[in-house]
């Protein structure tokens, strides 16, 4: 305990010997690395220092120019993983020394100060930017919406990041069939060996007749959306089944055009499963099921990391993700 107490010590005093670099986003396409003073963690807050911090497709959106739900200038980033430096008043379940998941923002930076109800702590075996737990708690909020059932039918439209992280949820679960769409092939290939039973082609196979076979002409009872495009809304429309239960997961910051008249002669059942769903627990509840579900091995984040920048790399990390080359599932900015 002693030895422990000295390295927090130790943390914390070469916290305050430094500032705090935080990423801002200016303009659309323009990012600038400024420095603050390391913030002191008030009544149920914690320090951490960062890690690593997931890139999100919000902050994607926002780099080029798409609305979002914060304004520019922002200091922004939101899916940080590191160690906690210092706890504030009343903080019982976080010590200094932890490893810590965490929501809260700003992310892209080297220090943050979060509140203690949305940390959780993180197995130790698992390297930081493998364990970047705010898309997990969104996973988990996912689920718990959703609410498919053992048996169904099951269908997952979009094979990126968060379409390969919900396959890996649902494995296991007892459906007759977990079916991926993707019009990548790489992606369906770690879509099937996540647990998917089949994987689809878009634009090479028969969507019509594969869904058929797969059904028994019945069409999926729970679709997934998690494409973030009009196409794989449309596609969801087109294969899911009579009073089936279409989930959007996707964030889409452009209006789109729906075909009400499919949705309302299948009588589907929408359910919006995104964090705004369940509200606070989003950030408490999901988040530490998502711990518990990464230390159990349900998650894998190896293979969907794919890119890891610096974070004075920011500017150059955002730019090549905008562009979605075909290689890119999940980037990460490493502070150090």
């Amino acid at each position: 305990m002693k030895g422990h107490n000295i390295n927090a010590l130790n943390i914390l005093l070469e916290v305050y010997d430094v500032r705090s670099r935080v990423g801002v986003l200016v303009s659309p396409g323009s990012v600038k690395i400024e420095e603050y003073d390391i913030p002191k963690p008030r009544d149920g807050e914690v320090l951490i220092r960062v890690r690593a911090t997931g890139i999100c497709s919000g902050d994607i959106y926002a780099f080029k120019g798409l609305p979002v739900w914060f304004t520019l200038p922002a200091p922004f980033g939101h899916e940080p993983v590191g160690d906690v430096v210092e706890v504030g008043p009343n903080v019982t379940n976080i010590k200094p020394g932890d490893r810590v998941m965490a929501i809260g923002s700003p992310a892209y930076a080297d220090y943050l100060v979060a509140k203690a109800s949305s940390v959780a702590k993180i197995p130790s075996n698992i390297p930081y930017e493998y364990a970047i737990g705010e898309p997990l708690a969104a996973i988990v909020n996912v689920v718990r919406v959703t609410q498919p059932r053992i048996g169904d039918y099951v269908a997952v439209v979009g094979s990126g990041y968060m379409g390969l992280l919900l396959i890996q949820a649902l494995k296991g679960m007892g459906f007759s069939e977990l079916v991926a769409f993707d019009i990548i092939d790489d992606r369906l290939k770690l879509a099937k060996e996540f647990g998917a039973t089949a994987v689809v082609n878009p634009n090479v196979d028969n969507v019509d007749e594969v869904v058929k076979e797969l059904t028994e002409g019945n069409g999926f009872n729970i679709v997934f959306e998690v494409s973030g495009s009009p196409s794989g809304v449309d596609l969801a429309t087109r294969i899911i089944g009579r009073r089936g239960r279409l989930s959007i997961v996707s964030y889409h910051s452009l209006p789109i055009q729906v075909n009400f008249r499919i949705w309302d002669a299948k009588g589907i059942d929408l359910v919006m499963a995104v964090p705004a769903r369940s509200g606070e627990e989003y950030a408490t509840t999901d988040l530490r099921i998502a711990a518990k579900l990464l230390e159990r091995g349900v998650f894998h984040q190896e293979k969907l990391i794919t890119h890891k920048w610096k974070l004075n790399e920011l500017q150059e990390a955002l730019e090549y993700a905008s562009k979605k080359p075909k290689e890119y599932i999940k980037g990460v900015i490493i502070p150090e």
